[in-house]
Formats: structure tokens, C-alpha cells, sequence
């Protein structure tokens, strides 16, 4: 029973090292801003709708993890607008992805 204790007291300690020490706070802020003068277009971010705009209309800040994510504008019925992208968040930075067509 004691060893089976120690091996899983070895195990946690492990896994709390290389998953438990992450800088907390380590993130970025994205936005989007739909440039098109006629288009009402949608961010999909990582899969996910993260907002419909409106010609001309920004989105509010939304905070990132860094590393790569993924990014395709769609218009509201779901047709896609552009092809996809993988930009790579830096830690700490703001970002904004226009879309320009």
C-alpha cells in the first residue's frame, strides 16, 4: 500500500510540474473588424462564430490563449468568404483580423 501511495505521490508531483506551471495570465486579446462596405461577415474562430458584423463594424476585445488558432470569415448563412488561416498568438499582444473584401 506504501509504495502504491509513494508511485502516485511521484505521479501527481510530475503532472502538477509540467502542467501546473504555466504562467497564469498567458494570453493574448483578438478582434475582428469587418471592412467590407456591403458584406455583413462572421469570424469563425477556432470552429466557434465569434461575432456578426455589420459593414464596418469592430468587435470587442475577447482574450486568446497564444499559439495557433484558426480563422475563416463566413457570411451569416454559413457560406464561407474566405479560405482558411492559422495565425499565431503572441503572448501579451493585441490583435485585430479585418476581413477586406
Amino acid at each position: 500500500m506504501k509504495k502504491c501511495l509513494s508511485m502516485f505521490l511521484i505521479i501527481a508531483g510530475m503532472l502538477f510540474f509540467t502542467t501546473g506551471c504555466e504562467d497564469e495570465g498567458s494570453s493574448g486579446n483578438v478582434r475582428f473588424q469587418n471592412n467590407s462596405t456591403t458584406k455583413t461577415a462572421c469570424p469563425i474562430w477556432d470552429g466557434g462564430r465569434a461575432a456578426t458584423l455589420a459593414p464596418g463594424q469592430t468587435s470587442e476585445y475577447r482574450v486568446a490563449n497564444p499559439g495557433t488558432h484558426t480563422l475563416q470569415w463566413k457570411d451569416p448563412n454559413g457560406k464561407n468568404l474566405t479560405s482558411m488561416a492559422w495565425p499565431n498568438l503572441v503572448d501579451g499582444k493585441s490583435y485585430t483580423f479585418p476581413y477586406n473584401y
